[in-house]
């Protein structure tokens, strides 16, 4: 994830490359790219339709596409409530559970209200959802939380978690068959699902706020 176009374009230009989550095409070069505005967009659109209206983000890497796509469908889904994002809600983090945790700890500190937050992927959302637990913050009774991917473990979190999720295993093959083609092997086309949100326990409608 932290290697560039670029440097994945030129590696290209030495041995057949396929990748999962880049919106990137050249010569010996095949990706697969799913919408992340979109995800970003049913994820915080579910929390503003059960009336949250302060949702707190903590975003992922700002090198990453993805990560960059899901904050702009964050802004989007705000913008057509007719609201505009905060950016005192907004926490930076790495994709990870660690960065999830710190990130959460420093909206709290901040002292801004909220009554949601959108974490960009499941991981941060453990953390964050570790550092509520320690402050003793009701999920989701006072705070509701989504993420996004689906990882296996979302469903088993205490309470499960809400979260958008992605294809990953039909991505996978889809990627794994494009490399054989790539190779000049024989491989079946891959056909891979839109994103769906999969709503669990960790979010709630909202009357006030």
């Amino acid at each position: 994830g932290h290697l560039s176009d670029e440097e994945l374009i030129e590696f290209a230009r030495i041995q057949p490359v396929a990748v999962a989550g880049r919106d990137l095409s050249g010569p010996n070069l095949s990706a697969k790219w799913v919408d992340q505005d979109e995800a970003g967009y049913l994820a915080t659109a579910h929390l503003l339709a059960h009336g949250h209206r302060r949702i707190a983000f903590i975003a992922g890497p700002a090198t990453q596409q993805d990560a960059v796509q899901r904050y702009a469908g964050y802004c989007r889904a705000h913008r057509d409530y007719g609201i505009e994002p905060n950016p005192a809600l907004c926490a930076q983090g790495d994709f990870l559970e660690t960065s999830g945790l710190l990130a959460m700890n420093r909206l709290l500190d901040a002292g801004t209200p909220f009554t949601a937050v959108f974490a960009a992927n499941d991981q941060m959302a453990y953390g964050a959802r570790v550092a509520l637990y320690r402050r003793g913050v009701r999920v989701p009774d006072d705070i509701s939380l989504v993420g996004v991917d689906d990882m296996p473990a979302s469903a088993f979190m205490t309470p499960g978690l809400t979260t958008v999720r992605q294809p990953l295993h039909e991505i996978g093959l889809h990627t794994a068959a494009s490399l054989l083609r790539l190779l000049g092997q024989e491989a079946p086309e891959i056909e891979v699902p839109g994103l769906q949100l999969i709503v669990r326990e960790t979010t709630r409608r909202l009357f006030k706020g």
